[in-house]
């Protein structure tokens, strides 16, 4: 049986790149991406979701606090 793999993106600002790294990430190893907007100025969240991830915004600024929202978007 295979497990289930997640992959988390922490972004901030990067609508310009977030729709090539969501491209990129090999889907036969990958069942989702999650992008985690960390409060973006720009279109992230949206190009994100156009690409295909699950977006869940996490306001406070942080690599960790964005990563803690993630965890907390299995429950």
């Amino acid at each position: 049986m295979k497990p289930y793999v997640s992959v988390i993106i922490a972004a901030l600002n990067e609508e310009e790149a977030i729709g090539k790294v969501i491209n990129d990430v090999p889907r036969q190893i990958a069942d989702e991406i999650i992008v985690v907007d960390n409060g973006s100025t720009d279109r992230t969240a949206e190009v994100a979701a156009v690409a295909g991830a699950r977006v869940v915004t996490e306001p406070q600024p942080g690599y960790g606090r964005a990563f803690a929202r993630a965890a907390l978007a299995f429950c």
